[in-house]
């Protein structure tokens, strides 16, 4: 989430179903052109899509800072694209997407839920970061996605150290209230993202890129509720009802491990599986590889009636490499 610079399409533009370009055409392998649409949430709020690629549908929710079209985010569906109908949005508040008050996670779950019943067949969802903990809501609330891989919400694994996060999203209110975006977006990199105040710093000698992350403060606040106020959610988790893996790397901060843990602990049936060399923005073949592993698999197997490779009715973590 730290490295994106947004475009700015309008979701109502009919010029956002883009044009197959010469290139495509001398390429026929591949993925056929992203087309750009928009859907309607329940409270009438319009979310901008973006559908890009062929084969079973997988939902891609991003990150804090992750919106269509920012780097790390296109670099991901272009690595699943060839193998999955991979469907990204733009979260309400964010991008092209619309706003309506007030907001709750409720109608974050209802977004969630109208971007998934707008694609045909059978949907699979992958979310890193705070879209982890959107899609743990979703999954909650019956939101019909078929098998899901969450990949390091940053939760806490324990709350005795972190009793004031419960009002730190009122803090991050106020800081945006009187204007002070830069402070709001130092202390949710460092505070919930365990980002070192040094790596801040370099960020903001880099404009484009620090102007980028300016521009979503104002629902920063927002994701600290999702995340429960970063205390794991053990009702929400023991509501979830269909397959997930829990994943995290190995090469970032202890406590993502640790809280990936308990998270997979705590909802019914689920797997933790380690990424060997991957840190908060994993390589996206990687994740192309963990979703092939529990996504692609799975279907392969219930076609066959194999049982899946990865679910074996155990919790317990496994290590896979990156």
């Amino acid at each position: 989430m730290l490295d994106r610079t947004s475009r700015t399409v309008r979701p109502e533009d009919p010029a956002n179903r883009r044009r197959t370009t010469l290139e495509d055409r001398m390429h026929p392998h591949a993925p056929p052109p992203a087309v750009d649409r928009t859907v309607r949430s329940a409270d009438g709020t319009e979310l901008a899509v973006t559908e890009t690629g062929t084969g079973p549908a997988l939902v891609v929710v991003g990150g804090a800072f992750d919106h269509r079209g920012t780097p790390y985010l296109e670099r991901l569906v272009a690595a699943l694209a060839d193998r999955y109908r991979v469907v990204t949005y733009d979260r309400r508040g964010r991008g092209a997407s619309g706003d309506t008050e007030p907001w709750a996670i409720e109608r974050e779950v209802d977004d969630l839920s109208a971007v998934v019943e707008s694609v045909s067949g059978p949907v699979a969802a992958f979310g890193a970061c705070v879209g982890a903990g959107v899609l743990l809501h979703g999954l909650a609330a019956g939101v019909p996605i078929t098998r899901a891989v969450l990949f390091e919400p940053p939760f806490r694994a324990s709350i005795e150290h972190h009793v004031d996060d419960v009002v730190f999203a009122d803090l991050l209110d106020e800081h945006v209230a009187v204007g002070r975006r830069s402070q709001t977006v130092r202390a949710f990199l460092a505070h919930v993202l365990g980002v070192p105040m040094g790596q801040v710093a370099l960020l903001r000698l880099r404009p484009a890129v620090w102007s980028a992350l300016l521009g979503d403060a104002h629902v920063l606040p927002r994701d600290v509720r999702v995340l429960n106020g970063l205390v794991i959610p053990e009702r929400v988790a023991a509501a979830v009802g269909v397959p997930v893996l829990v994943a995290s790397g190995d090469a970032g901060p202890e406590f993502m491990g640790q809280a990936a843990r308990a998270l997979a602990e705590a909802i019914p049936g689920a797997v933790h599986v380690q990424l060997a060399g991957q840190w908060h923005r994993p390589e996206p073949a990687v994740v192309r590889r963990t979703v092939d592993r529990f996504v692609g698999s799975a279907q392969a197997a219930k076609m066959d009636g194999r049982p899946h490779p990865v679910l074996r009715g155990s919790s317990t973590p496994a290590k896979m490499d990156g």
